[in-house]
């Protein structure tokens, strides 16, 4: 085969590394020929799923309450996870994320400034293709203490972050190459609200671009708003709309949240009462109309005291996963495609103590939990006609895992 039939051959593919992998395994031009071709009409420099030994490997990140954020192999057809290692040093890596067109990395984290305290910070990483090693571009300052959470904007001009310390939620634009620029937007946070010893200031505890990218949603645990901002696409400059914000019940305390594939309906799961909220999202407005609020929780239960973390929307649509820390469960929820309405399906137990955070593969055939304070991350087998979770048996240990992320399979 040509170069030029085989790259139009890849091209077909929504992830050409797949397909290279599989014309090394049978091609008798060497490796390299073949990567060098891909090279050469820019097919393979930015897809981590990658073909060893005749098995197509996947690269998952893990950020960490550690040190350092780790990386493993993982095969999205048999669920085998492999043992992570080291990739990149920074302070307490919580949580991570991906350039929507690139093959770069951002992670916030957290270093000590002098006796002054801790200092948040975002980093960027140029990912390995191929080796799935991460390579720092540069850093930058969240402007707080407390950074936990980051997105890129759909177009990949620009980074949120959110320091819960310091109650603020910055904007930073970005190079053409991915790396880091300045703070454009430094917005504080005002408000409480009734919980007596989590919500005396405000908290804000992710950023979350909408799909049209025209909006930026930040769950404040500390005043129980979804604080809304109108995102400038030209300056990545971010405008507080207008009040009222969107409120949840008091004493909710919402953390994450996420869309569904089909942009309309959003979940915000929140950490204090253990419920998940239901939205519909009016693009024309920004506006988010709440539609339901329901537990993650049995109704008969009577275990630990439960706090919530993570909460995901199948890539099918059809289920929604939350984790609770205190039972150490993922509630699985079915979602009525009429109006995207939830109703609980099980909980399973996640092998571990502490869920705060969980990823589903890209097919959507496994889920990945990573279990905080037990230093490890379980493997569970998806199935696709209820959304139900199974345990493979398979599991690792990482250090204090806090974030789960599959590297981009383009």
């Amino acid at each position: 085969m040509s170069p030029l039939h085989l790259a139009t051959h890849f091209l077909r593919s929504p992830c050409p590394n797949d397909l290279a992998g599989r014309a090394m395994l049978t091609s008798r031009k060497p490796r390299s020929w073949l990567l060098a071709t891909l090279a050469a009409v820019g097919i393979g420099a930015s897809c981590t799923a990658v073909k060893e030994d005749g098995a197509i490997v996947q690269r998952v990140y893990f950020g960490t309450g550690a040190s350092h954020v780790y990386v493993a192999t993982f095969d999205d057809t048999t669920g085998e996870l492999g043992e992570p290692s080291q990739a990149a040093a920074i302070g307490r890596p919580g949580f991570l994320t991906f350039h929507p067109s690139k093959d770069v990395l951002y992670a916030v984290g957290r270093e000590r400034e002098g006796d002054s305290g801790w200092r948040g910070e975002a980093a960027a990483f140029q990912v390995d293709p191929i080796a799935g090693a991460l390579t720092e571009l540069n850093r930058a300052a969240t402007n707080g203490a407390g950074a936990a959470h980051v997105a890129v904007h759909p177009k990949g001009t620009a980074i949120a972050a959110c320091n819960y310390g310091d109650g603020n939620t910055v904007t930073l634009r970005l190079g053409p190459d991915g790396s880091l620029g300045g703070v454009v937007s430094d917005v504080p946070h005002e408000g409480s609200s009734v919980h007596p010893t989590r919500q005396g200031e405000p908290h804000p505890h992710s950023v979350n671009f909408t799909p049209d990218g025209e909006y930026l949603i930040v769950p404040d645990l500390g005043t129980d708003e979804l604080v809304s901002y109108k995102f400038h696409a030209e300056s990545a400059v971010i405008e507080r709309v207008p009040d009222p914000q969107i409120r949840v019940p008091p004493g909710s305390g919402p953390r994450h949240m996420t869309f569904h594939p089909n942009g309309r309906w959003a979940y915000v799961i929140n950490e204090l009462a253990s419920t998940v909220s239901v939205f519909e999202y009016d693009a024309s407005s920004g506006a988010m109309n709440d539609r339901q609020v329901i537990r993650t929780l049995p109704e008969e239960y009577e275990g630990p005291p439960n706090t919530t973390a993570e909460v995901l929307v199948h890539p099918n649509g059809r289920f929604l996963y939350g984790s609770n820390r205190g039972s150490n469960t993922i509630a699985v929820f079915s979602i009525d495609q009429s109006d995207g309405k939830i109703a609980p399906v099980e909980h399973v137990p996640t092998g571990g103590d502490w869920p705060r955070n969980f990823r589903l593969s890209p097919s959507g055939s496994f889920l990945l939990a990573a279990n905080q304070r037990s230093d490890s991350v379980h493997v569970f087998r998806v199935d696709p006609a209820d959304g139900r979770l199974e345990p493979t048996g398979g599991s690792v240990t990482v250090p204090s895992p806090m974030c789960v992320r599959f590297g981009p399979t383009r």
